[in-house]
């Protein structure tokens, strides 16, 4: 069995480099804010974000590549990550060198680096685990590209023409035949947020309506969740309904998002409604967390 590491460039700096901003950002954001929302939204943002960020820093410092007489291995972060392509369906291989040009689905990308999910010019779908772009092999299978920059890629080459593996061009074209509304995975989500959006809406207009909320309630928080603005319940069922319709907007500019990334990869529309759902929760949350303190 034959290893290769991957050619490290100068796209981790950059990386580390981005990781240090969001987080001051959001850091000076959180010192200024004084809204119980915002803040938890910071928050959950910060957490996100460094978690997002970290995943990818500890995949460009790790990627490498084993073939042997069976299949081509790529491992990732110590093998937690592990990508097996037998040798039998790999179709073929192009090498390009320079800067990346493509659509990324989600993942990190730099002039000199990218990791993730792309639409690459002339590839197609591509699953991305280059930390430098001189010399990047692209894998070509059935279902989409592997994408590797090994450091010792003439090697890596060689043993790829020994399987009876060559260099080829192909065409990619976008797939047009598909339905959305047909996958269970993206439809169920998109209910329950739906539902939850139409709670978030008119629940407080009902309580307002039939009278069961009272005549003052809070509008707006500080970081500690004390009252800094008080109304009516007129004022407050409004606010909420408000929260509801902006929710509404999140979910249809997610849903044309997952609707343009189905064109590339199915999978990679799955996460837009997932971020709808997650943020239709947190104010769901706070809502009802509002209602059974004030009520």
């Amino acid at each position: 069995m034959d290893s290769y590491v991957s050619r490290r460039g100068q796209g981790l700096w950059f990386i580390v480099l981005m990781t240090a901003i969001y987080n001051i950002s959001i850091l000076i954001l959180l010192r200024f804010t004084n809204s119980y929302i915002v803040d938890n939204l910071l928050k959950i943002i910060l957490v996100l974000c460094n978690v997002y960020q970290v995943y990818y820093i500890a995949l460009f410092v790790s990627i490498k590549c084993t073939m042997d007489e069976e299949k081509l291995t790529i491992y990732a972060i110590w093998s937690l990550k592990k990508v097996i392509i037998p040798l039998s369906e790999i179709e073929g291989y192009t090498l390009s060198s320079g800067i990346i040009k493509g659509v990324r689905l989600y993942g990190i990308s730099t002039n000199s680096c990218a990791m993730g999910k792309f639409v690459i010019d002339k590839i197609g779908l591509s699953s991305m685990l280059v930390t430098d772009n001189e010399n990047v092999f692209y894998i070509k299978t059935k279902q989409m590209s592997y994408a590797v920059s090994p450091l010792d890629y003439k090697k890596f080459e060689e043993k790829l023409i020994s399987h009876d593996i060559h260099d080829l061009e192909w065409n990619y074209k976008i797939n047009s035949s598909y339905n959305l509304h047909k996958d269970k995975h993206f439809i169920i989500p998109f209910v329950i947020v739906s539902i939850i959006i139409l709670i978030l809406t008119l629940n407080p207009l009902i309580l307002y309506l039939k009278h069961t909320i009272p005549n003052i309630m809070p509008l707006s928080f500080d970081e500690k969740f004390n009252p800094i603005k008080m109304g009516t319940g007129k004022q407050f069922a409004f606010t909420q309904m408000v929260y509801g319709v902006l929710n509404m907007a999140l979910l249809f500019c997610m849903y044309y998002a997952s609707y343009f990334c189905a064109k590339y990869d199915r999978k990679s529309a799955y996460k837009y409604i997932y971020l709808s759902l997650l943020v239709a929760i947190a104010f769901l949350i706070i809502q009802f967390r509002i209602l059974i303190n004030f009520r």
